[in-house]
């Protein structure tokens, strides 16, 4: 692009060409005159560097001419720092703060023999939306995490969003202990979760927050603060769930089964209050790592604060051995191109007067022939393997929990009373699209297998699942469809004998 002062002194000179042009049209006598381009002057003989000028008058009108043409040049010289001045002033509002107010100049009068200095359409919008913006500071937009809220200087941001899972579960919904609960008949239809997610961050992009409310059992499920100025080193502060494995911390509305497993309600930890530091080193090497660990309450979230002086500790580490971390979501629904996986070992220790835990008022629960004890009672100590792999819209993923508790008032001989448990779970799905392009993308089928033995010095005391989905997605986990049929077996230690049940589920869950 030429510059303005390039502009202006190929206009004058085409000006004073034109002049000299209509100078010699009208000479009776004429002269033939060259303009050096190395001294810049007018000569009449022809040479090297000069261009033809053409004929003109006679030296006296000529004289006076030339006159007339030097003072012409000098009001474009002054033009052309006026024009200079005004393109300065211009490209200081372009690098000025868009949320800065400028001051309204007066418009500079220009001849015609100079450029016209306009201001153009996109100024003016820039300035309507920056007076715009100075009455009301906040933008809205609608994304993956629902409607956002956020200050145009970037500093504070809000997301809002629903979420509702209608389900419907024949003969029963929850997950068979006993011989006893595969008998039941409670066939129903059920709003299953009903939440309100809040989330953002504020004074600073790295400083988020998150809170989650469920309606239809009230309750405060979640609420915290990450400090993640750095990616390595995070500290989450406030209530939520532990990060011990993925069946768990992976959200109800990102699992690949209408609900987890028979092996969560037993090996769980749940939500905690506490606080937790986790992050992820040494990204896309082969030794890239994430990890998590946390100092709770270990009371889950229905006390305010501890009954004793004990409290829950956990660690949890991950190899991202291919170099991609994997998010706690599952089903391949963003098609990964690459093959991704992980290996974690997680463990945990508490002792408190809970064995088990679910998000609740009275999150504080016991283990089947167990009871809640008094505070300090039970020594708690688990541990858990995880594998997880998504490649192409296939998903594999497996994990195995071991957990010992100890009751520290119960005495068998002259050792305490000690049971083990453990359980495992093996699950994986497929779009068939990616195989067979006639069948829709939206389609996946997943099947899954789980036991809990409840107690591993018993015998024939095995709890099992078998259960095969069918997912629709219409908007990835934001809106999609679900039936699965599970067979369910119970073993009794006392009868020794084994039962086994049907049970279907229909969910809808969706998000917005």
């Amino acid at each position: 692009m030429l510059k303005p002062r390039t502009i202006t002194t190929a206009a004058a000179l085409l000006g004073l060409l034109n002049s000299m042009d209509a100078i010699a049209g009208s000479a009776p006598q004429s002269v033939e005159l060259y303009f050096d381009q190395k001294t810049k002057q007018i000569v009449a003989e022809p040479g090297k560097n000069r261009i033809k000028l053409g004929a003109f008058l006679a030296a006296e009108s000529l004289e006076q001419k030339m006159q007339e043409l030097t003072a012409i040049e000098s009001r474009l010289d002054a033009k052309s720092k006026a024009l200079d001045e005004k393109l300065k002033q211009l490209e200081k509002l372009e690098s000025a703060p868009a949320m800065a107010t400028v001051a309204p100049q007066k418009a500079v009068p220009v001849k015609a023999e100079s450029a016209p200095v306009q201001v153009t359409e996109e100024k003016k919008s820039a300035e309507t939306k920056s007076k715009s913006s100075d009455k009301f500071p906040v933008t809205a937009s609608y994304g993956d995490k629902g409607f956002e809220l956020k200050t145009t200087d970037g500093r504070f941001a809000m997301q809002i969003q629903n979420r509702l899972q209608f389900r419907y579960a024949n003969p029963f919904d929850s997950d068979p202990r006993s011989i006893e609960d595969l008998e039941r008949g409670q066939s129903s239809f059920m709003v299953r979760r009903a939440r309100l997610k809040v989330g953002g961050h504020a004074y600073w992009p790295w400083l988020k927050y998150y809170m989650q409310y469920d309606w239809s059992q009230p309750v405060l499920r979640d609420f915290y603060l990450d400090i993640g100025k750095f990616p390595w080193a995070q500290l989450r502060l406030g209530r939520g769930k532990v990060i011990w494995n993925d069946e768990r911390v992976t959200s109800s509305g990102r699992q690949q089964f209408a609900n987890r497993s028979i092996i969560n309600d037993i090996f769980t930890v749940d939500r905690q209050q506490g606080a937790q530091l986790h992050g992820r080193i040494f990204p896309d090497e082969w030794y890239d790592f994430s990890y998590a660990a946390g100092v709770f309450t270990g009371l889950g979230v229905g006390e305010r604060n501890n009954d004793d002086d004990n409290m829950m500790y956990s660690a949890r580490l991950q190899w991202n051995w291919l170099g991609d971390e994997l998010p706690f979501s599952q089903s391949d629904v963003e098609f990964h191109v690459n093959p991704a996986s992980s290996l974690a070992f997680a463990a945990a220790t508490n002792k408190s007067r809970c064995t088990a835990f679910e998000t609740a008022s009275d999150s504080c629960r016991a283990l089947p022939g167990f009871e809640v004890g008094d505070p300090g009672q039970f020594r708690v100590n688990q541990m858990m393997e995880e594998f997880r792999f998504k490649w192409r819209g296939f998903s594999l993923q497996h994990e195995f929990h071991w957990k010992q508790v100890e009751d520290t008032l119960a005495t068998v001989g002259d050792a305490r009373r000690r049971t083990d448990l453990t359980g495992s779970y093996v699950q994986a799905g497929y779009f068939p699209h990616y195989l067979i392009r006639e069948v829709p993308r939206q389609l996946e089928f997943a099947v899954r297998y789980a036991f809990v033995d409840p107690n591993v010095d018993l015998s024939n005391d095995l709890q099992q699942e078998v259960t095969a989905a069918i997912n629709w997605f219409f908007s990835g986990h934001s809106n999609k469809l679900t039936f699965e049929i599970s067979h369910l077996s119970v073993e009794d230690p006392v009868s020794l004998m084994e039962q086994s049940e049907e049970r279907a589920r229909m969910q809808w869950d969706i998000s917005f």
